[in-house]
């Protein structure tokens, strides 16, 4: 491949991967709006997907956010009765986070609605597709996380 033909197909990924995050934003909204959550508080309780206790460091992380970022949706969260912070089992100089049982229920729901509503997406792809979008998708992730653990400590 030229390098013009190349610089094409980059400039072509950026675009897509911009568009793709205006749309998933749009449809994170979606989510927000059915639970009666902040887009920050969507965001953490994402990472409780499959998991019921995170450490406040870990969560920092995971959404690359300050600590005082992650104190004020947890903050936020505790207050709303979804998650408890305790002093970490493992380090009783961290904090972990646990879901309550309405924050187990809410993420619940938070995972089943995405579930449904990824239903209908994946039926506007042709059958025959779907494999190579999966495919891309995951090769996609896999090559931007590459890229995240070369520029950590930049």
């Amino acid at each position: 491949m030229n390098n013009c033909s190349e610089e094409g197909h980059i400039e072509k990924m950026a675009d897509l991967i911009c568009l793709l995050r205006q749309k998933c934003a749009l449809k994170d909204m979606y989510f927000v709006k059915q639970v009666g959550i902040s887009s920050a508080e969507y965001n953490c309780l994402m990472q409780f997907f499959n998991i019921n206790t995170l450490g406040m460091k870990e969560i920092g992380e995971r959404l690359g956010i300050t600590p005082g970022g992650v104190t004020r949706i947890i903050s936020g969260l505790e207050k709303q009765g979804i998650v408890i912070r305790n002093i970490s089992a493992e380090d009783r100089r961290n904090i972990d986070v646990d879901l309550t049982e309405k924050g187990i229920r809410i993420v619940n729901e938070i995972r089943q609605v995405s579930l449904d509503l990824h239903s209908e997406i994946m039926e506007q792809i042709d059958p025959e597709h779907r494999r190579s979008v999966f495919f891309a998708i995951e090769r996609l992730i896999g090559a931007i996380n590459v890229w995240v653990e070369g520029h950590k400590n930049k």
